[in-house]
């Protein structure tokens, strides 16, 4: 053990650290296509959101098929097959056969996250998950922090070279991660089979991050440590889960906002460094940008867990999307670097209330039987924003310009955060029904 956490879970950790610290090829991809082959920015938009179309599949099915044959064989499979996708994608120019192979990618690179998320609750007892996540959470920002400063200097040798890097950093993590997963089965506490119990695990590196605070709910609260992995409930047919997902109107308005959300925040990987560009500022500002947005993440993010464990969910979530409007209407006006570094650091200091709470309120909304199916509904709409803000950002950039892309970024977050305080309530009683199944179901047991 150390800091109260077992060695099979610091194995995934140091992992997940190099892995994030070499990811980065999604980040400079839009620079990638304008600068080095000169594809026409709204083709750009285009050809990238591909890539968010085929994690549509990997966030789909990575959850299912790690509980049907072990999160070891998605993982291997998804790292191993992404990264032979990035070296496809780094001989392409063709921007259809480019859009075809980042859909290949996107598809494996997303496999593997629901298994890791599970994985860590798998191997960390209940009463200490939420420091194993936002131990989690640190290294994905930390390694997104660093990576953008590894690739700006691999770029200035060769674009394909970054390309090369993040394959061979995929594969050796691979490895290690191969390694410590034969050593959960030796010691008897494998993934569940398929009749199994379910975990409520986060789909994506940026929804595990928000396991961090599982424990802090909108609704009343209840004994969490009955709700183990190891007495979870038998799941539900799944008719029943997707019945259950489908007529829960709280939880689908709440993954409406956020997908609306989620449009605006990923306009920072597609629709920013090509607005960057035309204004003449380089891929080195870009990545200054990065930088500063990941080691603030680092810096803040267990302090302002600390903050936010003594409010409720839906008032910090408010609260940082009014932040992040702020953040977007100074970015209207930005015509510099200074501008636009003013506006990531206040968009910033707002994701550290959406991402991470964000998901907390979807656990709180599951009932236990259908969490997978929770999760994933949420996670698909994630990966749609990944999809579509690269073709929003993109044309819109072309058509009218980077000034009207942010003006309507920043009113459509004004509706978001309405829209979240509006249905503040109702998402309440959703979880305030859901703690009252679960004690039920645990009075029963």
């Amino acid at each position: 053990m150390l800091f109260g956490l077992p060695l099979l879970y610091w194995g995934l950790w140091l992992a997940i650290l190099i892995l994030w610290m070499g990811r980065f090829v999604t980040s400079f991809l839009s620079i990638y296509l304008v600068s080095a082959l000169h594809i026409d920015e709204g083709v750009v938009g285009a050809v990238v959101a591909m890539y968010g179309f085929g994690s549509i599949i990997g966030c789909l099915f990575g959850g299912t098929l790690s509980d049907r044959f072990g999160r070891q064989s998605m993982i291997v499979i998804g790292e191993i097959g992404a990264a032979a996708a990035l070296l496809v994608v780094s001989l392409l120019v063709d921007p259809v056969a480019l859009g075809a192979a980042l859909f290949v990618y996107g598809a494996f690179a997303s496999l593997p996250s629901p298994a890791i998320a599970a994985y860590i609750a798998d191997v960390v007892p209940v009463e200490r998950q939420q420091r194993a996540y936002v131990l989690q959470s640190w290294a994905i920002n930390f390694g997104y922090a660093i990576g953008p400063i590894v690739a700006n200097q691999l770029v200035k040798v060769s674009y394909s070279l970054m390309f090369y890097v993040e394959a061979a950093v995929m594969i050796a993590v691979t490895a290690l991660l191969v390694a410590f997963f034969r050593e959960v089965r030796h010691l008897g506490i494998a993934v569940p089979g398929p009749t199994a119990g379910g975990v409520a695990s986060a789909s994506s590196p940026v929804a595990s991050t928000s396991a961090s605070t599982s424990d802090q709910t909108d609704g009343p609260t209840v004994d969490r440590a009955s709700d183990s992995t190891s007495a979870a409930p038998a799941p539900g047919s799944l008719r029943d889960n997707w019945r259950r997902v489908l007529t829960d109107w709280p939880f689908l308005a709440f993954s409406v906002l956020m997908f609306g959300y989620y449009l605006v925040y990923f306009q920072s990987t597609s629709g920013l460094p090509i607005a960057m560009t035309d204004l003449g500022m380089g891929l080195g500002d870009y990545s200054i940008l990065l930088t500063i947005n990941g080691f603030m993440l680092c810096a803040l993010q267990i302090p302002a867990m600390r903050l936010f464990s003594r409010m409720g969910n839906s008032r910090v979530i408010v609260a940082g999307l009014a932040v992040t409007v702020i953040g977007y209407a100074v970015q209207t006006v930005a015509g510099s670097w200074a501008g636009f570094a003013l506006a990531v650091v206040l968009w910033t200091l707002g994701e550290l209330g959406t991402f991470p709470i964000a998901t907390t309120i979807v656990a709180s909304m599951a009932p236990a039987a259908a969490r997978g199916t929770y999760q994933g509904v949420y996670n698909v709409l994630w990966s749609l924003s990944i999809a579509l803000a690269p073709l929003i950002g993109g044309a819109v950039i072309s058509r009218f310009g980077g000034r009207t892309l942010w003006i309507a970024c920043t009113v459509a977050l004004i509706v978001v955060t309405a829209g979240m305080r509006a249905t503040k309530a109702s998402r309440e009683r959703a979880v305030a029904r859901v703690m009252r199944e679960s004690i039920a179901q645990n009075d029963a047991r």
